[in-house]
């Protein structure tokens, strides 16, 4: 596998011609729209195929599979420009790429229930659980519906576990601490909490639930442990898991210190899972999100998180969101507007930006000016997110869980496929 950066002067046939792959493919697998409009700076992610095949009439992707002695899920990541159509007759699968794998990796990723059905299809191969966001309770112990049934459906089609994600709700200044407060003090809350979970488990045909971590009152921290013991029995025993999430401040990966309201220790044995998330700054438009700090502050961060979470239960949560900032621009005055990677490319195409990489953040950005203001687009490439892919397993962790998967991003799913087997457990 290569990382090109795109020079002045490089196009899509010059590109393949150097690495020995076809155009087509290269469009393919890195979501070029325009092909002769390559944007310099741009990280496109480079895999030979070593073997394919030529689509024959009455060929249908379970036949192919068979024939090549490879699983569908396989041909489907391999292929993903495929995914929701029929076969074209002449056209031309991957049936494997070059190199050796190096390991096995769980996915997973979030997604809103309005994702587009399509692009939920084209995703679902690539992933090991897929986790719904989200139910929200209230200060009586109940949880707020969503209508999230087909999506469970689809994921259990393609061997994707359902995972309901449950969290306080958002007030302007952060999550309604009174809630947390109550729910964790309160023991008929908590019945009824439980039991509405059970009822949405059973009724919806999810296999498990996330918990999200909310800020934790001093005099809340040892019996939030107990309540996620508590969850953890009843839940374990019809056959369904508990994660919880934790997610560090962008102070606290600026500082290094790690918040000692919640027990990292404590959860991570109460629980069966943690997801360790370095995201959560998207959920408020005015925070400088983590991914503008330094990347060794950030790894230093999960170093410490690791010392007291075991790897095993343990799955590292990154983002591929972007943002797109008005100078100047003031941390908790003025909201961000957030990119996905596709727009973020396209906007830098029509400004005619150049992308440029900033190695302290590792992260890719461009600066324009429209109409008399200035802006930067700040958003995650390759070079990016290949380095948290291969630390989750340096560190043994259990993998790693996508916010969000509301668009279809070819390259990481590419860079995922190419280094390693997705687990498929259901």
């Amino acid at each position: 596998m290569d990382i090109h950066i795109v020079q002045p002067g490089d196009t899509i046939y010059t590109i393949s011609d150097y690495y020995g792959v076809s155009p087509e493919r290269l469009s393919i697998e890195n979501d070029i729209e325009d092909p002769d409009n390559l944007v310099i700076g741009e990280a496109l992610v480079i895999i030979r195929p070593v073997q394919t095949y030529i689509v024959q009439e009455g060929d249908s992707l379970e036949s192919i599979a068979r024939a090549q002695g490879v699983d569908t899920m396989e041909l489907l990541r391999n292929n993903p420009n495929v995914s929701g159509r029929e076969l074209y007759i002449g056209e031309t699968l991957v049936i494997r790429y070059e190199g050796r794998r190096t390991g096995t990796i769980k996915t997973n990723g979030f997604i809103y229930p309005f994702i587009d059905k399509d692009i939920l299809r084209k995703t679902l191969p690539y992933l090991t659980y897929l986790t719904i966001y989200s139910y929200e309770v209230t200060q009586t112990g109940s949880l707020v519906d969503i209508d999230d049934t087909e999506i469970i459906q689809i994921a259990k089609s393609y061997k994707v576990v359902p995972i309901m994600f449950i969290t306080a709700p958002i007030e302007e200044s952060g999550v309604d601490k009174r809630i947390a407060h109550t729910l964790i003090s309160d023991i008929q809350v908590q019945n009824t909490f439980i039991n509405s979970i059970l009822d949405v488990l059973r009724s919806k045909g999810y296999l498990g639930i996330n918990i999200n971590t909310p800020f934790i009152e001093p005099q809340d921290k040892q019996p939030y442990v107990e309540l996620i013991g508590k969850i953890r029995k009843r839940l374990n025993s019809e056959g369904f898991t508990v994660t919880v999430t934790i997610a560090p401040s962008t102070f606290e990966v600026s500082t290094g210190l790690i918040y000692g309201g919640v027990d990292y220790t404590g959860l991570s044995q109460t629980a069966d899972n943690v997801l360790y998330l370095l995201t959560y700054a998207w959920r408020f438009q005015s925070n400088l999100p983590i991914s503008t700090l330094p990347f060794n502050a950030i790894l230093q961060t999960l170093r410490n998180a690791m010392r007291l979470i075991p790897p095993e239960k343990c799955m590292l949560g990154i983002s591929n969101v972007g943002y797109l900032w008005e100078f100047p621009y003031f941390s908790a005055i003025i909201n961000a507007n957030f990119l996905n990677y596709n727009s973020a490319r396209r906007l830098a195409s029509d400004t005619g930006s150049v992308i440029q990489f900033n190695e302290p953040s590792h992260s890719s950005f461009f600066q324009y000016v429209d109409r008399g203001h200035e802006y930067m687009a700040w958003f995650k490439d390759a070079r990016s997110l290949y380095p948290w892919i291969a630390y989750s397993q340096e560190y043994r962790l259990q993998g790693v869980a996508i916010w969000n998967i509301t668009y279809f991003v070819a390259y990481l799913w590419l860079l995922i496929n190419a280094e390693y087997v997705i687990e498929k457990i259901l």
